[in-house]
C-alpha cells in the first residue's frame, strides 16, 4: 500500500488579559519541547514606569522572575521559560508596577500553556487486510481518537467513521477497522489520528486491488509448460490486465501478482513446488507482452482450496490461478495468506 504521512500542528499568539496599566499574552499555548519550543509570556505596559517585577509560577516548585526598570510604555517584553512538565500547565502571574510617583499596584492572571510533541502515525503495509477491512496503526503518543474516510477506485465515498483509541498504548500498533457502508473496490483510507493537545497526523494508505476474470490453464498432469492450445486463454487475461491498467494507472502504481494453486492429488509437497512452477511459467509469459509493471508471483500448493475436498481428489476448481493487480505491495487476504512472492 502507498502510504502518505502529513503532520499538523496550531501555534499563535493569545491574549491572556488586560488591565489598567498592562497587557499580557501568550505566543503560544501548544509548544514542542523536542523543537526547543518554551511558553513566552508577553508582557506590555501602556504607561511609563519607575520599575515592575513579574512573577510567573506554576505547580511543583517552578518560580520565574523578572525585574524590568525603568518600564517603557508601549513595548512588548517577551520572556520565555521551559515547561515544568508535559502536557497542559497552568501559570500564574502577578505584575507589581511601581509608577513613578512611588504608588504600586499588583495585577494577577493566569494563563495555560500545554507541552507536548507533535502526533505521529504510521501503518505498516503488511498489517492491511483486505477481508477484515483492518490496519495496524502506531502513534508516538495515544490518539484521543482516529477519523477515516473510504473511497473506491471510482472515486465514490464507501464510508465514513471514527473510532475511539485512547486506549493505544504510545508506540505500540493497535487494531482499527475501517467503516464501509457501501459496496465497491477500496481505492484508499484516508486516516487522521487526533490527539487531546489538539495535534493531528494524517496518514493515507492505498489497499487498493483487482482481481483480473480469467479462464484457467488446463497444464499437462504433473507439468508446468504452457501448451499452445492454452496460451489464449492467458492471452485473454492479458488483454483484460492491460486495460486494468490503463483505467487505474493513473490513480495508482499497478504491481501485478500471479499465484499458483493445485488440487489435493499428491503429497503437499510436490503440489507446493508444481504450483510455484505453473505461476512462474503464466507470470513470464505474460511479461513477454511487454508490460512496464513489475510481476510477481508464489505458489500456493493445495493449502489454499477453492472447494475443499478431502486428499487425494481430483477437483479441477482447485487446478487454479489468480492475477491480482495492486498499488504496490502484495494483497493480504485469505487467498494469499504467506508473503513468498518471488519477482520476475
Amino acid at each position: 500500500m502507498k502510504l502518505l504521512s502529513v503532520l499538523f500542528a496550531f501555534a499563535l499568539t493569545v491574549p491572556v488579559a488586560a488591565h489598567a496599566g498592562v497587557f499580557l499574552g501568550v505566543e503560544r499555548q501548544l509548544v514542542d519541547p523536542s523543537k526547543g519550543e518554551k511558553p513566552v509570556l508577553i508582557v506590555t505596559f501602556d504607561e511609563a514606569l519607575h520599575r515592575a517585577l513579574v512573577t510567573v509560577t506554576a505547580e511543583g516548585g517552578f518560580r520565574q522572575q523578572y525585574a524590568i526598570q525603568p518600564v517603557v510604555a508601549g513595548r512588548d517584553q517577551r520572556y520565555s521559560f521551559s515547561p515544568p512538565k508535559p502536557g497542559e500547565v497552568m501559570y500564574d502571574v502577578a505584575v507589581e508596577m511601581v509608577r513613578k510617583d512611588g504608588s504600586t499596584e499588583v495585577m494577577e492572571d493566569v494563563f495555560f500553556v500545554t507541552a507536548a510533541s507533535p502526533i505521529t502515525a504510521s501503518i505498516d503495509p503488511d498489517s492491511v487486510d483486505l477481508d477484515t477491512r483492518t490496519f495496524r496503526l502506531t502513534t508516538n503518543h495515544a490518539p484521543s481518537r482516529v477519523e477515516m474516510e473510504v473511497v473506491s477506485d471510482s472515486m465514490d465515498t464507501l464510508g465514513k467513521g471514527s473510532v475511539d483509541t485512547s486506549d493505544a498504548q504510545a508506540g505500540q500498533p493497535t487494531s482499527v477497522t475501517w467503516p464501509q457502508d457501501k459496496p465497491g473496490n477500496v481505492l484508499k483510507v484516508m486516516v487522521t489520528a487526533y490527539d487531546e493537545f489538539g495535534y493531528y497526523a494524517a496518514v493515507e494508505i492505498i489497499p487498493w486491488s483487482l482481481q483480473i476474470p480469467h479462464e484457467d490453464v488446463i497444464f499437462p498432469t504433473g507439468s508446468h509448460e504452457l501448451l499452445p492450445d492454452e496460451a489464449p486463454k492467458v492471452d485473454l487475461a492479458w488483454d483484460r490486465i492491460a486495460a486494468a491498467v490503463k483505467k487505474y494507472g493513473d490513480l495508482v502504481q499497478v504491481t501485478l501478482y500471479v499465484a499458483g494453486y493445485t488440487d489435493t492429488v499428491g503429497d503437499a509437497s510436490s503440489n507446493q513446488a508444481l504450483s510455484e512452477r505453473r505461476a512462474k511459467s503464466l507470470a513470464t509469459y505474460l511479461a513477454a507482452k511487454g508490460g512496464k509493471f513489475a510481476i510477481w508471483h508464489q505458489g500456493f500448493g493445495e493449502s489454499v482450496l477453492a472447494r475443499p475436498t478431502g486428499d487425494g481428489v481430483d477437483e479441477a476448481a482447485n487446478r487454479r490461478a489468480l492475477y491480482i493487480l495492486t498499488a504496490g505491495p502484495p494483497p493480504r487476504s485469505g487467498q494469499t495468506p504467506r508473503r513468498a512472492w518471488k519477482k520476475l
